[in-house]
């Protein structure tokens, strides 16, 4: 990201040249023969896609008025209706998006959706026989991507060029398929040249639409019905609105609007899903607050805003996602920040969006927690905190000119001019004038330092480097908030493989405040999709999940009443392990009282019937530290099992009980101690389980003969 241009050139270009004006010809048009320029753009799914084409499209359209640009999006989609508003025609066609490769059924959704789609992008292609398609992401994109290829290996396609911008500094999977397809690809960020084919690829920058920036504060405050001495904070969630922001926002009310002077103005966006209705879920919440009717009428509510320049132009504080769009746009009109990272974006870069900006000291970053919510994992953030993080930056002026001033130096909005450039350059079939090596250079971070590789961040090598202990030199290294965000991101993963490597990090982490996450996944029994349970599967958190919770419950060493009530259910859990991992946190963390736990030591009793050893064993450790004088009856008819990790179970316990006192006949049990079968599986010729016999035997006569 370099230097801010001059305000001269953040105005519109009214005057171009009129050599810039006229396409070329195709190269198998008839000699002295000519026709209109025409453009296919192509991208979308979400505003993030659809904007930078939109600008893009105005920008060619401003060199040349003549040009026929048409758009082909994604049936369903924003596009649908963001195009037609700008004046260009739109084809829908059928796209979705690429599931995972454990999906098989999804995966069969995705191809005959995709291939009808590509059949329909090449009737629109053959039609239309564009000079240039420009594409800018999103699974909208790869159907018409895909036409485009075919046209042009068979040389039935009236394009033979095909731009692609790519947002992120991290490519989506449709734009690193695209990379290979493309004649050249813009990025915003250098970072993203590496992803590319050499030679391919070349820095462009973000294109900004012309009109951000261009809305002056006090015109935006009239059109708004803002006073013009308010504060003013904006907090949307990109283009769909966010559950988390929503939330938090109107958590934020009471406390922001509390101030008589600080107007709020939210865009919930136009999420309806069966999981999240952004109407409905903003209206409860507020009709759950205590606010005055004056309060009210300083909250600016709506689903969607189609001038978000003047929203921008009128705010002191934007409250949003950290998308690469959202944060050049913010950094352009200068205004201080608070973002909220999008959490398992692709490469996580909107994490990293947000901590490069934070390190500039042009925003502050607050990062979703985990929490469980009718059996679905959702991100939530403290509306409280976002509150007093708000006011703080409301009430320092020199904090608010030093981030506006950081955000504007972070930030240039020349990327609109260079991409028009290329595709001027393609279009008359010259050589881009910057195309940069490859290469992946180490964005910093808030310290200054090279953030780690991607890989270094996943959840099974984080879980390989935690296992020997907290490698603090290296949690100091990436930042305490953002490894816990990263474990929420975990935690909150559809794969089940990536749930169960966050669940062991909260326990190698000592992540104790994320306890009633763990307890939430252990008390959801939503059954598990029909295949999985074909297959032997029972629940959606599947039984390695429920075992490595139980693990992770006695590593974060809390015993209360509500680990003992999920424990106690977990001991009739269908899965075996579950069962001897429940009795072994029992073991663990009960405390040893005089009064005994009778359902616990019940529930435990009934483990003493299973077949497995390992559940046995389990139980009979965990009596000897919970129960009374009476457990030693119930460990007799175990003197003489067959398998000796039980045997040994027993003399542990007993151990237990003697240390305890709570064994009133001690020569009885000496007595009966010669029952006990000590032969072993071991091959140490000293016989562990005769040697622990041997130090039970010396602690009683020790009690016995203590007067």
């Amino acid at each position: 990201m370099s230097q801010i241009t001059s305000q001269q050139d953040a105005e519109p270009q009214t005057g171009v040249a009129a050599s810039n004006n006229s396409a070329a010809p195709p190269a198998d048009a008839p000699a002295g023969t000519a026709r209109p320029l025409t453009c296919v753009f192509t991208g979308g799914g979400t505003g993030g896609h659809v904007y930078p084409g939109l600008a893009i499209a105005d920008e060619v359209r401003a060199r040349n008025p003549d040009a026929r640009i048409v758009y082909i999006g994604a049936r369903g989609r924003m596009e649908a209706a963001l195009v037609p508003k700008r004046g260009y025609p739109i084809h829908l066609v059928y796209a979705r998006g690429l599931p995972s490769a454990r999906q098989p059924l999804e995966l069969l959704r995705f191809a005959v959706c995709t291939g009808f789609g590509v059949l329909q992008s090449l009737v629109h292609l053959l039609r239309l026989r564009p000079h240039i398609i420009v594409a800018t992401g999103g699974y909208a994109s790869s159907p018409v991507l895909l036409a485009h290829w075919i046209l042009k290996s068979l040389y039935l396609s009236g394009s033979r060029r095909c731009f692609v911008h790519e947002q992120n500094v991290v490519p989506g999977k449709v734009n690193r398929l695209a990379g290979r397809i493309a004649d050249r690809i813009g990025v915003s960020f250098e970072a993203s040249l590496g992803y590319f084919p050499a030679g391919k690829a070349t820095w462009a920058g973000y294109p900004v639409r012309r009109e951000i920036g261009a809305v002056s504060r006090a015109d935006a405050r009239v059109s708004q019905g803002l006073p013009a001495d308010a504060m003013v904070v904006f907090a949307f969630g990109a283009s769909s609105g966010a559950r988390s922001i929503n939330r938090a926002v109107v958590d934020a009310l009471p406390r922001l609007l509390s101030r008589p002077d600080i107007h709020v103005i939210h865009v919930i966006g136009q999420t309806r899903s069966p999981d999240y209705n952004a109407e409905t879920d903003t209206r409860d919440r507020l009709e759950r607050l205590d606010l005055a009717d004056e309060q009210r009428s300083r909250y600016h509510q709506s689903a969607y805003s189609h001038e978000i320049e003047t929203l921008y132009a009128a705010s002191d504080l934007v409250v949003t996602r950290s998308s690469a769009g959202v944060i050049t746009e913010i950094g352009i009109c200068g205004i201080p920040s608070v973002l909220v990272p999008l959490p398992y974006a692709p490469g996580d870069h909107q994490a990293v969006n947000a901590r490069t900006l934070e390190s500039s000291g042009a925003a502050r970053v607050v990062y979703e927690s985990v929490s469980m919510e009718n059996g679905q994992t959702i991100g939530v953030v403290d509306g409280e905190r976002l509150a007093r993080l708000a006011l703080e930056i409301l009430d320092d002026p020199a904090c608010r000119d030093a981030m506006s001033r950081r955000a504007r130096e972070t930030f240039d909005r020349g990327g609109l001019d260079r991409i028009a450039d290329q595709l001027d350059q393609m279009l008359a079939d010259r050589p881009a004038d910057r195309v940069l090596s490859n290469g992946r250079p180490e964005e910093p971070d808030v310290a200054g330092r090279a953030v780690p590789p991607e890989y270094a961040l996943s959840a099974f090598t984080l879980v390989r480097r935690f296992a020997a202990g907290r490698d603090q030199a290296f949690i100091d290294s990436v930042g305490e908030d953002y490894l816990r965000y990263r474990v929420d991101g975990y935690l909150k993963s559809a794969r089940w493989q990536i749930r169960n490597e966050g669940v062991k990090l909260v326990g190698l982490l000592g992540y104790r405040d994320r306890l009633p996450f763990v307890l939430a996944l252990l008390r959801d029994r939503t059954k598990a999709p029909l295949l999985q349970r074909l297959f032997g599967g029972d629940y959606r958190q599947v039984g390695f999940i429920r075992r490595n919770a139980v693990t992770t419950i006695s590593q974060l060493g809390v015993y209360d009443a509500s680990v003992r009530a999920a424990l106690l259910d977990l001991l009739a859990d269908p899965y075996y392990e579950v069962r001897s991992a429940a009795a072994r946190a029992f073991a663990a963390l009960a405390p040893e009282t005089a009064d005994a736990d009778e359902e616990a030591l019940d529930g435990l009793r009934g483990l003493l019937r299973e077949s497995s050893f390992e559940i046995r064993s389990a139980a009979i450790s965990a009596l000897g530290k919970m129960g009374d004088g009476a457990v030693a009856e119930w460990l007799r008819p175990f003197y003489q099992d067959p398998n000796g990790k039980v045997r040994q179970a027993v003399i542990d316990a007993l151990t237990d009980l003697v240390r305890r006192k709570l064994i009133a006949d001690l020569d009885g049990l000496r007595e009966e101690l010669d029952g006990i079968l000590v032969t072993s599986n071991h091959f140490d010729p000293d016989f562990p389980i005769k040697r622990t016999l041997n130090r039970l035997i010396g602690m009683i006569r020790q009690q016995r003969d203590t007067p």
